[in-house]
């Protein structure tokens, strides 16, 4: 009867762990899914990451890179390519984004997308490109009201900045600045901000230096921003504002009708203007990269540009790319990345090319110039014009458009 009683007791505790076991996985989720989607009508973040990821498919396959003149056979390679991951883009109300831009920290690459035309949507992915899986979505943050231009991820604060368009008329200019919080590589919306810009857009933002910087387009100029509350602290008038970069000594920002103005980063006071072959296309897009003391400007109809900020010599150039059957209005190069000895360009729809220095471009070298060779196209199965590349040695993650995001591993 004792041993009866024992084990009638064994069996309830037994049911009665379970079910608190079972209460507490409802409240308290695991795993990948384990921080909630949240929304306030105007942001949805989705967190579940079994339900992002059916946008990536994984590849293994290399990238040959076909000779510059098109024509030769494929160039022999000093690095390897392989594409690991495609991304293809979300949608909102069943329309499909474009990739606008990327933004690589560490392990991951901050993703930003728009809609074509006059509809106000756009969102942001956080993925995970190196450390484990070769392309993980772990978080994303969805716009119903909002064009996303550019992002920037800030580790020193866990936030996102984004340079955005807002539809809202209430607003005083649709150029906005938007800071998002994070936690363990998921957005959340516990410490939304934003502030409003002169202009129609902000095309460019980032995080140094312990401030926010921010280009606004054609009636706008450079604005620089408190991290926490977006409160700003000063503004430069320049016409047609493309992007923006900042080091230790410098601030650039290149503009259309080939210019380049250039800031005193600890005083953020204005040094000079230089002037190159270029940005000539109006409401075009060019970036900007500060690297070795030098600027490389993606010139749109000019090609890159590679000019020493201490002067404003132009060093070394690569001239725009054209292709028979395409217009040269949609070959132009809209952005350019680089580490060490190899720059990469976006240039449309003719695609991604890989150009090598004859130095590392880490090395500042004042007014000697700088060869610059193109080694020649990357070969995509299928690719849509490509609108932003992001490069940081060893990953090279290209924004193209309609066509989503390809993750590539460099060795």
């Amino acid at each position: 009867m004792y041993n009866t009683i024992k084990i009638i007791i064994a069996t309830l505790l037994f049911g009665l762990m379970g079910l608190i076991i079972g209460c507490d996985k409802d409240e308290s989720p695991t795993g990948t899914n384990a921080t909630p989607d949240q929304t306030d009508g105007r942001i949805t973040i989705v967190n579940d990451e079994d339900k992002l990821n059916d946008r990536v498919t994984i590849f293994s396959d290399t990238i040959q890179v076909k000779d510059s003149t098109l024509a030769k056979r494929t160039s022999p390679n000093a690095v390897k390519l392989v594409l690991e991951a495609e991304i293809a883009p979300p949608s909102i109300n069943g329309q499909k984004l474009q990739a606008t831009s990327v933004s690589l920290d560490g392990d991951f690459a901050y993703i930003s997308y728009n809609i074509q035309g006059n509809t106000y949507a756009g969102a942001i992915d956080i993925v995970q490109v190196k450390g484990g899986k070769k392309a993980t979505i772990r978080s994303q943050a969805l716009f119903n009201d909002t064009k996303v231009s550019a992002v920037y991820y800030d580790k020193t604060t866990t936030n996102v900045y984004l340079a955005e368009a807002n539809g809202n008329a209430a607003l005083a200019s649709p150029a906005v600045v938007e800071k998002v919080g994070t936690s363990g590589n998921k957005l959340s919306l516990s410490s939304t901000t934003k502030t409003v810009l002169s202009s129609y857009v902000t095309t460019s933002v980032l995080a140094k230096n312990n401030k926010v910087y921010a280009t606004t387009g054609n009636t706008g100029g450079l604005y620089t921003l408190t991290k926490d509350s977006l409160k700003e602290l000063s503004n430069y008038p320049i016409s047609d504002a493309r992007w923006v970069d900042v080091d230790a000594n410098y601030i650039a920002v290149v503009q259309g009708g080939g210019k380049l103005s250039v800031f005193n980063a600890t005083t953020g006071t204005f040094i000079n203007t230089y002037n190159f072959t270029g940005t000539s296309i109006p409401e075009s897009k060019s970036t900007v990269q500060i690297i070795g003391g030098k600027a490389l400007i993606a010139a749109g109809d000019g090609g890159m540009v590679l000019m020493n900020l201490a002067t404003g010599k132009v060093v070394g150039s690569i001239p725009r790319t054209i292709v028979t059957g395409l217009d040269p209005s949609v070959t132009v190069t809209n952005a350019a990345a680089a580490s060490g000895e190899y720059v990469y360009l976006s240039n449309g729809e003719a695609g991604v090319y890989q150009a090598k220095s004859g130095q590392d471009l880490t090395s500042s070298t004042g007014d000697t110039n700088i060869s610059l060779t193109i080694q020649g196209k990357l070969m995509f199965q299928s690719l849509q014009s490509v609108n932003h590349v992001a490069f940081d040695g060893e990953t090279l993650v290209i924004a193209s458009g309609l066509g989503g995001v390809k993750i590539v591993k460099v060795n």
